[in-house]
């Protein structure tokens, strides 16, 4: 080590043994796993009403299982009342789903208890519409309401006397979705609907999936005497995808015609949508190996036109992760706006009617265009701003020149937008702070009300995260550290590392932790270090070093967790043979990996981790690793069950058995492989019937506390 970094290192010594010293009082599991939020309600999935009056929300728990009512604020009262109580429904009530206002803003489209019903705000008055709906969506004239129903369309118009007309045939969820989405493309594509009202209400464009190609995965449900299976249409990894056809349908003479067949090509459909005020669509695609990008225009006859291409090498999107573009907004001039990867960096582009494209962003990493005011002068984009770990709401000139940042205190602003550009709600929290959430102008960026304040109390309470850099060949990598209360730089501490790895995909945000983030603190009053580094690819700001990961997921994600756990190794109060790192996900997957791929933790804890990348699907695992058939031995490279032999830590699995995300088979494979390797030091915990996020208080509170009690055994 030079003498420089040493240096540092003496320093951020003494600024952590002065932080350490912080925090009033200890926090206790009964005090982090409750029922309310111990850093406070937040308002969550907020849905703005078109004239950006007023917008819906809810108050979340800790258990998912919580039945919520909807709320309604109105901006230029301050009036907050509940709009939608599930306690009305019945004893089997949720909280409202699909939450959709009509255009006129006159109406609230909504689910309960499966069953799609319509609001009329003025009187207050429910009409139950159909039963087992999914995805409606509204006309643009709010006369009416296209739904999914059995996987097949559906409208229902809204005249004093409701008729409802189905216009697909044919649908079934294990077979023909005719407007419905499988799982893969909402999870990995970031699709959220199967079809779109043409801006007439004349037509509905749709997307029909054959899914018959793809393989069946079995869930089961073992808490039943008589288990049963649900089956899944899972793609995996080198095996058949879903047939994606674009159709339009005319809903006055019913003629149903298909504009665009994917399917027949292998590609990926994602996205579409009209181009406004006309019956011309626009659609993307993508090629089964995401090197290929094309977004384009279909004319009423048939005839395409080519807005944009992007290609790639390796694959397409490199940073954004998802591989997709996403469709332009239109300007009033006929030029269009875009959020685009080009040249290593993310931003805001216009595009003018001739076809040049020119950058409206500095060198940030944009992420996401919210919205354009109405008179097309400024658009929303959501950025990494000031810094690669700052998340901030901007406003910027369409015609060129300096951005506004209406968010401007450093830490992670959640933003949701009203589309009419007028206000914003604003969730901003960072690594020692709490949330607290505001309502703003989006015109001037002043407060115009604090709708739910930050903890104090708690925030008295955490143990000060530091955010440190860390020297790389790959240039500064960012990190955090957490030391225990009452830190001796001359006594000797075991430490845990925290990763998760993927590509652009960053764990030391300047964002507060939540539930994970309390569970670190608790880790910490307990004696650990907690440390977090993001490698080279999993930084947000660099193609190049993301593309570290193609063709070699394991190796790739493994080289920032080595240089992470090489400088805890180099500071005198950490204990080189009590380093243990933990993740969720594809964190778990990294777990495994440094575990059975290096000597430098003694124990690991993985949460539904991916194994080996044949179980996972296709869409994510082939943009990086190509496919099994192609790439044989990048996959066996970065499996975990072909190097089972060689873990030589501990390692604690934990897994829901019915993850519809990383099926339990990633962990019994895993299982399979320790024990022919003759493997003991391996702990297993399953959590029946909880998919990939492990939801629920009960389930959340001992997953936790269960990895508390495993470290302190193991280190």
């Amino acid at each position: 080590m030079g003498k420089s970094v040493l240096a540092a290192v003496a320093a951020a010594v003494l600024a952590l043994q002065a932080l350490a010293a912080r925090g009033a009082s200890d926090l206790t599991p009964d005090a982090v796993f409750t029922l309310a939020p111990p850093w406070g309600s937040q308002p969550d999935r907020v849905t703005w009403s078109p004239d950006g009056r007023s917008f819906l929300y809810v108050l979340p728990t800790q258990d998912a299982a919580s039945v919520l009512p909807v709320r309604q604020y109105d901006t230029v009262t301050g009036n907050d009342r509940i709009l939608i109580d599930p306690q009305r429904y019945g004893k089997q009530a949720k909280t409202p789903d699909q939450l959709v206002w009509s255009p006129d803003g006159k109406s609230v489209a909504f689910e309960q208890d499966g069953t799609l019903y319509v609001r009329d705000l003025q009187t207050n008055i429910d009409r139950a519409i159909d039963k087992d709906v999914k995805d409606a969506q509204w006309s643009p004239h709010s006369d009416a309401l296209a739904y999914v129903k059995n996987a097949d369309l559906y409208v229902a118009r809204l005249d004093q006397k409701l008729a409802i007309r189905r216009l697909t045939a044919g649908g079934s969820d294990q077979s023909i979705l005719n407007g419905a989405l499988d799982w893969v493309y909402p999870e990995e594509l970031g699709t959220e609907h199967g079809f779109v009202w043409a801006p007439d209400a004349r037509a509905i464009a749709y997307l029909q999936m054959d899914e018959r190609p793809v393989t069946q995965f079995p869930i089961a449900d073992f808490l039943k005497t008589d288990n049963t299976v649900e089956w899944q249409r899972y793609p995996l990894a080198g095996e058949r995808n879903p047939k994606a056809v674009l159709h339009v349908i005319d809903l006055a003479s019913g003629r149903d015609r298909t504009v665009y067949d994917a399917g027949s090509r292998d590609e990926y459909l994602p996205f579409f949508d009209w181009k406004p005020k006309s019956d011309w669509l626009v659609a993307e695609t993508l090629d089964r190996a995401q090197q290929h990008l094309r977004v384009f225009t279909i004319a009423p006859a048939g005839a395409q036109q080519t807005l944009y291409v992007q290609n790639d090498a390796k694959w397409v999107g490199a940073v954004e992760g998802n591989g997709d573009v996403r469709l332009p907004q239109w300007l009033p001039d006929g030029s269009t706006l875009w959020v685009l990867d080009r040249e290593g960096r993310s931003g805001l582009y216009r595009r003018s009617p001739a076809g040049s494209l020119s950058r409206l962003t500095g060198a940030y990493r944009v992420f996401d265009l919210l919205a354009v005011d109405a008179a097309g002068e400024w658009a929303y984009v959501t950025a990494a701003y000031p810094t690669r770990r700052d998340r901030a709401l901007l406003r910027v000139p369409a015609s060129g020149g300096a951005a506004v940042n209406l968010t401007p205190a450093p830490g992670a602003h959640r933003v949701w937008l009203a589309q009419s550009a007028t206000f914003f709600v604003d969730q901003r929290s960072a690594l020692n702070e709490p949330p607290a959430t505001e309502l703003v102008d989006a015109r001037t960026g002043q407060t115009k009300a604090t709708l739910a304040p930050q903890n104090a109390q708690l925030r008295s309470q955490l143990l000060p995260t530091q955010m440190l850099s860390v020297p790389s060949p790959y240039g500064p990598l960012d990190a955090t550290m957490l030391l225990p209360r009452n830190f001796d730089a001359h006594a000797k501490y075991p430490a845990i590392v925290y990763v998760y790895g993927g590509p652009a995909a960053p764990t030391t945000a300047n964002a507060f932790g939540e539930q994970r983030g309390l569970y670190h603190q608790l880790l910490a009053q307990r004696g650990f270090i907690v440390f977090s580094i993001d490698g080279p690819a999993s930084q947000i700001d660099s193609d190049a070093h993301v593309q570290l990961l193609y063709h070699n997921f394991g190796p790739g994600s493994l080289a920032g967790q080595r240089i992470g756990a090489e400088y805890l190794r180099s500071l005198p109060y950490v204990d080189p043979s009590r380093i243990g790192i933990w993740g969720w996900s594809f964190g778990g997957y990294d777990t495994i990996y440094a575990l059975t791929h290096s000597d430098l933790f003694k124990a690991g804890a993985a949460v539904a981790p991916v194994t080996d990348w044949h179980y996972y699907d296709t869409i994510y695992t082939e943009r990086y690793m190509g496919t099994p058939q192609a790439q044989p031995s990048a996959y066996d490279a970065s499996s975990n069950v072909k190097s089972a032999g060689s873990l030589h830590g501990d390692v604690l699995v934990s897994h829901g058995t019915s993850d519809d995300n990383v099926h339990m088979a990633n962990t019994i494979a895993l299982l399979q492989a320790f024990i022919e390797s003759g493997k003991t030091n391996v702990d297993l915990f399953l959590y029946p019937r909880r998919t990939h996020s492990i939801s629920g208080l009960a389930q959340r509170r001992q997953l936790y506390e269960h990895m508390l009690e495993w470290w302190t055994r193991h280190l």
